[in-house]
């Protein structure tokens, strides 16, 4: 409600930064830059994904990008019933048929209404020549209207920052390339 959490610095560099990332995936409601996948995944990826990043599905790109065409969606119920298959294929197991799209300037609330009509929890947004150009969420659509005085940056999206100790420079490099919004230095041990 308009505070700002600081990622604590007991991790690698490289998680902190994730972690850091995360926070800043989202724009007002809209991934601008969704994790990926590609039909030749493996499930076994995909799950390592979902856990790594917290998320329940990805958007499945004809070549894993996320500007990619889209041929499928790959979510937690299309997994569900594998038993422990995880060398299978994402193009086997995704979400290719019917999916529901909408164009990338789409308002939160038309968005939402199309979720809820189809009955889903993702809203892939393409472009004209289906390429990927973002993702709704109805998590990410309930986070915005349940929490109107968040503290955004001027891109709407929440603001984060991250711990550093004394001297850690390369940390320090890894949380500005994740786009970290304020660094605390930590003197925890008077330094």
């Amino acid at each position: 409600e308009g505070g700002i959490g600081i990622i604590h610095k007991n991790l690698p560099p490289e998680v902190q930064a994730r972690e850091v990332a995360k926070v800043k995936r989202s724009e007002n409601g809209v991934v601008v830059d969704p994790i990926t996948l590609s039909p030749e995944d493996t499930v076994g990826r995909a799950a390592r994904l979902m856990s790594e990043h917290g998320v329940s599905g990805f958007p499945v790109t004809a070549d894993g990008t996320s500007r990619g065409v889209v041929v499928g969606i790959l979510t937690r119920r299309d997994m569900k019933f594998l038993n422990g298959r995880s060398e299978a294929k994402v193009g086997e197991v995704m979400t290719k048929d019917k999916l529901v799209t909408a164009k990338f300037d789409t308002k939160p609330a038309d968005a939402e209404q199309l979720m809820s009509q189809a009955r889903v929890e993702k809203l892939l947004l393409v472009d004209a020549h289906g390429r990927l150009k973002g993702l709704i969420t109805m998590r990410d659509l309930e986070n915005v209207r349940t929490h109107p005085n968040a503290c955004r940056d001027a891109r709407g999206r929440l603001r984060v920052g991250a711990a550093i100790g004394v001297r850690q420079f390369d940390r320090a490099e890894k949380l500005l390339a994740a786009e970290v919004d304020v660094i605390v230095i930590d003197t925890a041990h008077g330094h």
